[in-house]
This record gives C-alpha cells, structure tokens and sequence, in this order.
C-alpha cells in the first residue's frame, strides 16, 4: 500500500510495476490487492473498450475504506474525464 500512496494522485497503479518496486512477484501483489479490496482499500473498475479493442482496468486507492457514497459521488466522476461517460455509466452498473 506504501508503493501505491506514496506516488503522485495521478499515477495508474500497475501491478507490475509494484511487484518490481517491491521486489514480490505478481501472484503476491495479485494477493495483496484482493484483501486490500475486501477491506476497502481498493476499488477497481474494468471497462471494455469495444469490439476487439480489449479492456482497460482502472484501480484507485486511498488510506482509508472508500466507501460507496465516496466512489460515487469523488471518484467515478473523475474517472470520467479520461473514459467517455456513456462507457462509465455501463460499467458502473455492474457494480450496483
């Protein structure tokens, strides 16, 4: 959580890049991600890019639980001024 936090607001968390930051493999920042997520921690949006143009995964991180009200109403919006609203807004309702 440390690797993530301490870099700029604006910087994509890869995975990779940690697992190398950190000196872990992968399947162990995979790990770490996922208690962090069901702890809250961590929320991570997939969102499809059409037909194939593959998928671009979004993760966002905060020290402290991000709640739904939060995600909502702070983050998704500004998710949006990087992704088109209408992809937004399908993705989120599978969140729902």
């Amino acid at each position: 959580m440390l690797v993530i936090l301490r870099n700029k607001s604006t910087w994509k968390i890869y995975p990779p890049e940690i697992a190398k930051r950190a000196g872990l493999s992968r399947t162990t920042v995979d790990k770490y991600f996922k208690q962090l997520e069901e702890l809250g921690y961590i929320r991570t949006v997939t969102i499809g890019r059409g037909y194939k143009k593959g998928k671009e995964t979004f993760r966002f991180a905060a020290d402290f639980k991000i709640t739904d009200w939060y995600f909502k109403d702070y983050i998704l919006p500004k998710l949006e001024e990087y992704v088109p609203s209408q992809v937004v807004d399908k993705s989120v309702e599978n969140l729902k």
